[in-house]
């Protein structure tokens, strides 16, 4: 499938179940860190487009892989780019649970993640990431799992 550009990417979103995204985890990923690029490239993503990493983000919270803890992380608390730093949901980075994503970074040697996550969690639970889960999923889905963002 063709990822290079922000339209393309919108269109692969729309294909994912948001019941079940795992058939397309390996996709997520690279659009994931395409759109992360982007964002941080020289236009900024200055465009109807940015919402697309937060989609991406939620669908790869859903598959809960820890593995992709560092890569949500990193765009979280790694970004140049002011508006990805704020506007993107530390909750996303734990799909797996707090207890097994803290697990797998400390026995993964991501010592600095796993210090900066443990003490984020200490300090913001506030919502929690269940109820933060279900508020992204009616923000971007509908009822019966259609995909919300216009056409580009």
């Amino acid at each position: 499938m063709d990822l290079s550009s922000p339209a393309s990417r919108r269109e692969a979103l729309r294909m994912v179940d948001v019941g079940d995204p795992r058939p397309h985890h390996a996709m997520l990923r690279e659009i994931f860190d395409l759109e992360r690029a982007w964002r941080e490239g020289p236009d900024n993503g200055e465009s109807d487009e940015y919402e697309q990493i937060y989609v991406t983000a939620f669908l790869l919270f859903l598959i809960g892989d820890p593995a992709d803890s560092c890569r949500l992380y990193d765009a979280k608390f790694g970004t140049g780019d002011m508006d990805l730093g704020i506007g993107f949901d530390a909750q996303a980075i734990f799909g797996a649970g707090r207890h097994e994503t803290l697990r797998w970074l400390a026995e993964n040697g991501h010592t600095e993640e796993h210090a900066a996550l443990s003490e984020w969690l200490s300090h913001a639970e506030d919502p929690t990431i269940e109820d933060w889960a279900r508020y992204v999923r009616d923000c971007f889905y509908s009822p019966d799992g259609v995909l919300l963002l216009d056409e580009l």
